[in-house]
């Protein structure tokens, strides 16, 4: 092929898969590493490549725009999922209405080990709960191999 080197011919192309899945996670009861005292447990069903365990460690918890009710709150942290393939690592941020039950985030890859070592992509998540969360998840993560 004219005018392409080798190195980027023989550089594999990511493979990317769309995701789709219910992440069902509560609080955690136990010991939390937040420093704003929010974590949760839980899983990740549905699609296969990401079915497995979950943690999230919340670092960043505020009150939302000065426009919205004072129990609108928008957070950031790391969502951990845990697969027979690896572990996947997101930031995950997103906003929580806490007197409705409503929750909304957009999580994008910071990193990952076994298949997800390398990986990019994001997950779109929407749900309710208060203490325990049932979000419908989208997106897409592409591997490295």
């Amino acid at each position: 092929m004219a005018g392409v080197s080798a190195s980027a011919r023989e550089r594999p192309r990511p493979k990317c898969v769309k995701i789709s899945g219910t992440l069902t996670s509560t609080m955690s009861t136990g010991a939390c590493a937040s420093p704003v005292g929010i974590c949760t447990t839980g899983e990740f069903r549905g699609d296969g490549l990401l079915k497995g365990r979950t943690t999230f460690v919340a670092d960043s918890l505020q009150p939302a725009a000065a426009t919205e009710e004072p129990t609108t709150l928008v957070y950031s942290g790391l969502l951990t999922i845990r697969t027979k393939d690896g572990t996947l690592t997101t930031r995950d941020t997103g906003i929580l209405d806490t007197a409705n039950g409503l929750i909304g985030a957009r999580d994008v890859v910071v990193g990952g080990t076994g298949i997800f070592a390398g990986a990019t992509g994001y997950i779109l998540f929407q749900g309710t709960g208060t203490s325990t969360f049932i979000n419908e998840a989208s997106g897409e993560i592409c591997l490295k191999r």
